[in-house]
């Protein structure tokens, strides 16, 4: 989660302690995603994708659980080279074994994230980049790119392992067989894009956001159609974000350049709830452990609102 982060991004405990840095991007951060929410083997290690500006992604991994008296400094365990603009928008396969990469050169590339040289050839080079620290980080290249968009690739989403969905400036929503990559869905809304989330109803619904105030909503597996199935139109500006829930298929949330972020049922064509803790556009938002919502904003603050149920 995140857009136009300054470098290095920080991992805060509820509490409001800053527990670890992770350093080495050169520019802004645009997109933060968790690879593996569960940890990786045995251990409570916490796998980290990052996008940026600098025209890479990095991957990370630390203890987030582990008990610490001092910051601490983390280094990127590989950095993702090939994009030839800034990099929008990074998501993990489900398997966590790949991401998946959005820029503003209008490609979307997909990378291993795996920590080692052996059995990825393809995708790693055999040498490795020394940091200004003096430590050793592999460099991985990518394994193919979905090319079709015309203008950058604002957001990307890989809900399923075969299928990653993308969302650009160019108005339109594509799906992408990963196998084959080949483009097996192309809706158009007529407005620049910037959001994209896949879930609801059997996982099946596509909310998207962009420059209008409109949170749109597609059911795709109603054929002959590409107009949305639901519109909610309540925001007074671009809207910068879009999340539904894990546990309801019902509901949803949206955040906006007019500060507030909105809880949707689908149910209902007024907001469940609205959120008005910002002073400036909102950038990002999602949900947190459960009913909680987590947003940042241009005010350069991150805000947690709790005890709102939608269950």
């Amino acid at each position: 989660m995140g857009k136009d982060l300054v470098d290095p991004t920080s991992v805060w405990k509820a509490g409001g302690s800053c527990t670890h840095l992770l350093e080495g991007h050169s520019d802004a951060i645009t997109s933060i995603s968790i690879i593996n929410p569960k940890g990786v083997g045995s251990n409570a290690n916490l796998h980290v994708a990052t996008a940026s500006k600098d025209r890479t992604l990095r991957l990370w991994k630390f203890d987030a659980e582990e008990p610490l008296n001092n910051l601490r400094k983390i280094r990127a365990y590989k950095i993702l080279s090939g994009h030839t603009s800034s990099v929008q928008s990074v998501a993990p396969q489900p398997s966590g074994d790949m991401v998946c990469s959005g820029s503003w050169d209008c490609t979307i590339n997909l990378w291993r994230t795996n920590e080692s040289d052996a059995g990825d050839l393809v995708s790693v080079k055999k040498r490795k980049v020394k940091t200004d620290a003096g430590e050793s980080q592999l460099e991985g290249e990518a394994l193919s790119s979905l090319i079709g968009h015309t203008q950058c690739v604002s957001s990307v989403v890989w809900p399923e392992h075969g299928t990653i969905y993308s969302a650009s400036w160019d108005h339109s929503i594509r799906s992408w067989d990963v196998e084959t990559g080949k483009d097996a869905l192309n809706l158009f809304c007529g407005k620049v894009l910037n959001s994209l989330d896949v879930g609801g109803e059997s996982s099946a619904l596509i909310a998207a956001g962009g420059s209008d105030p409109v949170l749109r909503i597609w059911d795709p597996r109603k054929r002959g159609t590409s107009a949305p199935a639901f519109q909610f139109s309540s925001h007074a500006s671009w809207i910068t974000a879009c999340k539904w829930h894990d546990k309801s298929s019902l509901h949803l949330l949206s955040a906006s350049y007019d500060g507030k972020v909105m809880l949707w049922d689908l149910r209902t064509a007024w907001p469940l709830a609205v959120i008005d803790t910002h002073k400036d556009k909102v950038l990002c938002a999602d949900w947190w452990k459960g009913d909680s919502v987590i947003s940042g904003g241009a005010d350069s603050k991150l805000c947690i609102s709790s005890e709102i149920s939608v269950l």
